[in-house]
This record gives C-alpha cells, sequence and structure tokens, in this order.
C-alpha cells in the first residue's frame, strides 16, 4: 500500500509537470514526439497523431521529447518539419516552454487549497466572541456579541474576512461598522503589529491582531474575590456553571446577563465540579452537579459574584518544571508577559514560543561564539487578590532529528482550563467561497514556496544539514503516512512535493530548466547560440551535480531506514 501512495503522489507530480511543457510546446506548434511517464524499459505505450505516449518501468520522473532539442539535429530536418522544432522557435518561446513544467507544479498547489476552500459550505459568522480588554478592538469599544458588518468600506459577513482585512493593515487606522442590539456604529481601530517566526527564520510573518477571538468565553469560572459571593457560597476554581434560576449557561456572558437581571437577589447556581479519580495508571476526573445559592453584591455600578472565565488562570503546574521553580501555582491568574497584557492562554504561549525563537533567529546571528540563549520572562500574576511578579527560565533543549537538524524544545510545564463555545455556522455563498478560496490558494501556494526557498538559502548557509535532503525513499515514506491520515492529507502533502519539486527544477543547473533558462538567457545576451562545446560542457556539469545530490538523498535515505533493515533481519 505505501508503494500504491508512492506510486499516485510521483505519478501525478510528474504527468503535471510535463503536461506543462506538452501543452506550452504544441501552443507554439512544437512537434512533441514522445510523452513518457518514468525513464527505462517502456511497459506500455499509445501512439495519438504524431506522439507517443508512453509508461516506463521507473517511476522516478519523465519526460517529453521535441521535434529540434538541439541545434545539430535542426540541420538534419526536411525543410517542412525544420520550423517546427525546439531550437527553432525564438528564445521567448523556448523559453515558455521550459517554463510551463514548473508553473505547472504551481498551478496544482493552487488547484488543490482551492478544492478544500470551496468544499467548505459554513463558515463561522462575523459574530465578536471575545474582545480582550487590553487589545484595539476592546479599547475602540467593540464588544463580544457584536457583529461586524464592514471594514473600511469592505462588506465582512464571515469571521475570515474580519483576519482577511485587518492582518496585513497592522498599524494602519480601519473603520469598522458593527451592530449591537439592532443598532450600527462606527469606531476606528488601528490593528497592533504581531511579529511571529520559527527558530531558523523559515516562516517569518507580520501581522496585524486586533484582539477578537471567534469563540466566546465559556462558563467555566475562576475567583476574582476569594471572599466574595460566589466562595462564600461554595463556588470554586473551575466549576462549570450550567444553570441560573434553572436557565441554561454556556457562556460567560450569559452568566454576567442572568446576575444583571437578578437586582442583587439571591440566585441559584447549578454547576459540574470535577473531582480527581486517582489510579495506578494516572488521574482522571469525574463529574459531580452541585448546587449553591449565591446573593450578588454591587460593585461599581454593576451586580457582581467574583468570578472570571478560567482562561488564564494555571490549573495545572507539573512537578519541578521552569513554572514550578518560578513560584507559580495552580489558581494563578497570568496578568502580563514581560509587561504584555493577555487574555488569551493560546496567545501568550504563542508569544512565548515566537519570542524564543526570534531569540535564537539573533544569537545564530552572533556567528561564532554566540552568547548564552536568554530565556527568562517577567510574569505578573495575581494570588489571593494581590498582584506579584516573578521570572520564568523556560526550558529550551536542543536536540538532532534524524536528519541530524538542530531542532529545539520550549517547556514551562503549566495548563489552563480552557473553555470556548463557537457560534454555529451559517452557509457560505458559493460566489463568496471561490473568492475566499482563490485568495487563500494562492496565500498558501506563496506562504510554502517562501519557506522552502529560504530553506534553499538556509542550506547553503549550513545552518540547515545536508541530512534533511532526502529521496524516492524520504517522498515515499511521506506519501505512506500521509495517505493513511486520509486524503485531505494526502493532497496537501502533494501540494508541498510540487512546490518542492518546482522551486528545485527552477535552480539554475544545466540539465534541470532552471539551468535551460539560464542558457537561454546566456543566448539572449549573446544575441547568438552558444557553441555546442559550451553546451556540451555545460549538461556535463548540470549531469555531475545531479548525480551528486541523487547520491547524496539516497544515502541519506538508507542511513535514515537502517535501523529498520538491521532490525528486519535480525528477527528472521
Amino acid at each position: 500500500m505505501s508503494f500504491l501512495y508512492f506510486i499516485v503522489l510521483i505519478g501525478v507530480l510528474v504527468f503535471v509537470h510535463e503536461l506543462g511543457h506538452f501543452l506550452v510546446a504544441r501552443l507554439f506548434d512544437v512537434k512533441v514526439l514522445r510523452f513518457a511517464l518514468g525513464f527505462g524499459p517502456t511497459i506500455a505505450t499509445y501512439q495519438r497523431g504524431e506522439t507517443e505516449y508512453a509508461l516506463c518501468a521507473l517511476p522516478l520522473g519523465g519526460y517529453v521529447q521535441m521535434l529540434g532539442g538541439d541545434l545539430e539535429s535542426i540541420e538534419e530536418l526536411p525543410d517542412e518539419e525544420r520550423s517546427r522544432a525546439l531550437m527553432a522557435k525564438p528564445i521567448w518561446q523556448r523559453s515558455l516552454i521550459i517554463l510551463a513544467g514548473p508553473l505547472a507544479n504551481f498551478i496544482l498547489p493552487i488547484f488543490i487549497y482551492f478544492i478544500f476552500g470551496m468544499m467548505q459550505t459554513t463558515a463561522p459568522p462575523a459574530v465578536v466572541g471575545q474582545a480582550y480588554p487590553e487589545a484595539p478592538a476592546a479599547q475602540a469599544g467593540i464588544k463580544a456579541g457584536d457583529v461586524i458588518v464592514e471594514i473600511d468600506g469592505n462588506p465582512v459577513r464571515f469571521f475570515h474576512d474580519v483576519a482577511h482585512y485587518t492582518r496585513p493593515a497592522y498599524d494602519q487606522p480601519l473603520e469598522i461598522v458593527y451592530e449591537r442590539n439592532g443598532e450600527r456604529h462606527t469606531t476606528t481601530v488601528t490593528p497592533a503589529r504581531f511579529e511571529a517566526t520559527d527558530y531558523l527564520g523559515l516562516d517569518q510573518r507580520t501581522y496585524g491582531l486586533i484582539g477578537m477571538h471567534l469563540g466566546t468565553a465559556g462558563s467555566t469560572i475562576a475567583l476574582t474575590d476569594h471572599d466574595g459571593p460566589a466562595a462564600r457560597a461554595g463556588l470554586a476554581y473551575f466549576d462549570h456553571v450550567i444553570a441560573v434560576d434553572d436557565k441554561p449557561v454556556q457562556r460567560f456572558h450569559e452568566l454576567e446577563s442572568l446576575i444583571q437581571e437578578s437586582d442583587g437577589k439571591p440566585v441559584e447556581i447549578q454547576a459540574l465540579r470535577r473531582f480527581p479519580l486517582h489510579v495506578d495508571y494516572g488521574t482522571f476526573y469525574k463529574q459531580r452537579l452541585i448546587t449553591l445559592t449565591v446573593t450578588p453584591e454591587l460593585v461599581d455600578g454593576a451586580y457582581d459574584i467574583g468570578v472570571t472565565p478560567s482562561e488564564m488562570v494555571i490549573a495545572q503546574v507539573d512537578p519541578d518544571s521552569p513554572v514550578a521553580k518560578a513560584g507559580l501555582k495552580p489558581g494563578d491568574r497570568i496578568l502580563a508577559v514581560d509587561d504584555r497584557k493577555f487574555s488569551s492562554w493560546s496567545l501568550m504561549v504563542s508569544h512565548i514560543h515566537n519570542t524564543i525563537n526570534q531569540r535564537i533567529v539573533d544569537r545564530d546571528k552572533a556567528g561564532e561564539n554566540p552568547p548564552p540563549l536568554d530565556s527568562d520572562f517577567q510574569i505578573s500574576f495575581l494570588r489571593d487578590g494581590e498582584q506579584l511578579t516573578t521570572t520564568l527560565t523556560t526550558d529550551v533543549t536542543s536536540y538532532q532529528d534524524q536528519t541530524e537538524q538542530v531542532r529545539y524544545r520550549i517547556f514551562n510545564g503549566w495548563d489552563s482550563f480552557r473553555n470556548s463555545v463557537d457560534p454555529e455556522n451559517i452557509p457560505h455563498p458559493f460566489f463568496s467561497r471561490v473568492a475566499y478560496s482563490t485568495s487563500e490558494a494562492f496565500s498558501q501556494t506563496w506562504k510554502f514556496t517562501r519557506m522552502m526557498t529560504l530553506g534553499l538559502v538556509r542550506l547553503a548557509e549550513g545552518r540547515v544539514s545536508t541530512k534533511s535532503i532526502g529521496g524516492p525513499i524520504m517522498i515515499g515514506e511521506l506519501a505512506a503516512e500521509a495517505g493513511r491520515a486520509g486524503w485531505e492529507p494526502f493532497l496537501e502533502m502533494m501540494a508541498l512535493i510540487s512546490i518542492n519539486l518546482a522551486i528545485l527544477n527552477l535552480l539554475p543547473i544545466p540539465v534541470l530548466d532552471g539551468g535551460q533558462l539560464l542558457l537561454f538567457a546566456l543566448e539572449a545576451i549573446k544575441r547568438g547560440p552558444l557553441s555546442f562545446r559550451t553546451r556540451q560542457i555545460a549538461a556535463y556539469i548540470g549531469f555531475t551535480m545531479i548525480l551528486m545530490l541523487m547520491i547524496l538523498a539516497f544515502k541519506n535515505d538508507i542511513e535514515r531506514n537502517w535501523h529498520r533493515a538491521v532490525e528486519y533481519f535480525e528477527s528472521r
């Protein structure tokens, strides 16, 4: 089955690549003699018109054989066919024919990502689930439950539309129109700049965030006042409120609204409380229904019972972890990291990881004898109503993966009890879906093209190990793993390898498409054909480079799988 996945993956990629060459060659009336998938002995052939279509035994590539592929062969052609030879065509036509192969490999992932987008027949509406208090949206007056209808004159219907208009507009004021209780309001929001990177600097992104989350904070609570109404009534950290006076509750703002409607009268709160069940192989939690009576108190003009969403409250601390060593405990509510406030646990964790990655990139730029990695963060937190500060020294451990590439584990040893409720999706109209899918398809293809190109640069710099280069065995393993996971992961893997194939083919190495384009460029500069000797030397150089690359790839594949071969033969 693994071999079948490999055949399908390589077969589609090679077919698409060669089809690009074939179609543009036919467009410019170049005679195509043979269209072959694979190399070596022929398994099957089919003749249609002037072209022979062949399937060959070695599924490691393919080729399109065109009439007059070199200048010398043109001289031997009869006059009526000479004009249909490849080398008889103008340089711009030859260049487009050669470029069409890699271009087809870029078009394939665009098509795959487009299909993924078109499959999403419903999408989340542009309803604000949470507006983080310290973020631009909340500062501009936007609240949970508001419906975004327009951004800078552009109509908005879905939540992904909000990201589409705000992410590229960091540090730029945007006029946002939103609905609240049936009335329209207008405000100005300036997305905050957010920078993200990985430790190799391959996926460096700068985008705008306005601090809105689709999911509404659920009704799992933490205490803000240990002597407040909720605490006195017996409510505890991480109780999950399900009803107030028999009215069902899913979201925290629903709990707040019912507390306000009470006008200070006692309310009956039903909640689910987790109880640990310790067994030999771990700890499990059972839930038990509790019913308590709570009397809200008037605080700053509003009724309050002294609770908050559990999002930013530490629920678990691993023993001897960096968090434990920093003195943080379950129940501590995180307020800020390095003076940056967070209302989302995932955003806070992303900030720490991105900061570490950027520090690794900056350290590696120092060259020889780089300074020690700074992994300290100042954590502000609330404990028993008192605001405290501690230094968290994140554990950053380097290791080598099977390709001998240095990677990093970032560990703190904490977690929160996050609970959010997403709104129901609404129908995504066909033409709107087409526009969204097209935009996403180009965006995803460009993202991975950029990452893979930077990966080649890091390889040349020596920051990425040559052990990361893989051949057919590695591709087969990736194809099989993705195929077993389902057809969507398999198509996504196909898209990534197609982009990789396109980039590699554009490298200026003779015998590759990029090398051909380089020779055509030299021919244009010289204003005449290159000599046979020059082209022959270039071909030898290119062939030698490709052969060395193939040997390296096969060597890496064998070394990666050598232990499996040893285990197999030892077990027999």
